[in-house]
């Protein structure tokens, strides 16, 4: 029965001494573990487009750029000339392996206007007959043939000392020999005279060049009275037409 009670009172003093602990002792809380759901995904909503597959339809025809006219040597090189045909001056020439670019042709189409590869601006001629041409030669235009021109006058007198006898000049005078020349580059008209200081201009002549070259040309002259010893005269070749161009040479009167 005392035991009951020694148990009893132990039970009430343990309690009485529990309700008296300090308030400020920490009590350790187990922490909870938080779970966030991730958001939701949202699908698309429109109407997938679908892009067409390309149809079978034939591509538009290329169109190509004509090819530039081109002439080359057939075997041998040949000559380039101021104008179309051999009676015109050799101005160049197209070796073989060369080719070169077409500008023209004459208006029976035997001889090409092409870019003289020697000289750098200029064009020159070339037979048809020797070359070969290639690329687009229906478009070619023709070219005006050049006209020839005098390239080279020269004069002389002969003898360039005039020996007057007869004592102060007197006479008889001898006649003295003109003698010119006249080249051209090619065939055409040339209108020329020659010309005496003392005597003035001779007729006026008109010749024919049918190719290029060169053509000499005489006449006599006989100095009139007075004339002064060591005094010069000159003479002149004188061309007109196609182109102007003229030479001079003097004589010397001597009065032994």
């Amino acid at each position: 029965m005392k035991s009951r009670n020694l148990l009893s009172m132990l039970a009430l003093v343990l309690a009485m001494f529990a309700c008296n602990l300090p308030s400020n002792v920490p009590v350790t809380e187990t922490p909870t573990t938080t779970f966030t759901l991730s958001p939701t995904l949202s699908l698309p909503t429109g109407t997938p487009t679908q892009t067409p597959l390309p149809t079978n339809t034939s591509p538009p025809p290329a169109t190509s750029t004509p090819a530039v006219p081109t002439v080359s040597a057939k075997d041998v090189p040949v000559n380039c000339r101021l104008g179309p045909g051999t009676a015109w001056l050799v101005i160049s020439a197209l070796t073989v392996g060369q080719n070169s670019q077409i500008i023209g042709k004459n208006s029976d189409g035997t001889w090409w206007n092409i870019v003289d590869l020697l000289s750098s601006g200029r064009n020159c001629w070339v037979s048809v007959s020797v070359t070969n041409a290639g690329g687009n030669l229906s478009s070619i235009p023709t070219v005006q043939t050049p006209k020839g021109t005098v390239t080279r006058v020269t004069v002389d007198v002969s003898p360039s000392t005039l020996s007057v006898p007869g004592g102060a000049c007197a006479g008889p005078v001898p006649q003295i020999e003109i003698e010119g020349t006249i080249e051209t580059n090619g065939p055409t008209s040339v209108q020329w005279r020659f010309e005496t200081q003392q005597g003035g201009p001779m007729a006026t002549q008109t010749t024919d060049f049918e190719t290029f070259g060169t053509k000499t040309f005489t006449a006599t002259y006989t100095p009139p009275l007075p004339l002064t010893a060591g005094t010069s005269y000159w003479v002149r070749l004188i061309v007109t037409s196609p182109n102007e161009a003229q030479s001079e040479a003097k004589y010397t009167i001597a009065c032994p």
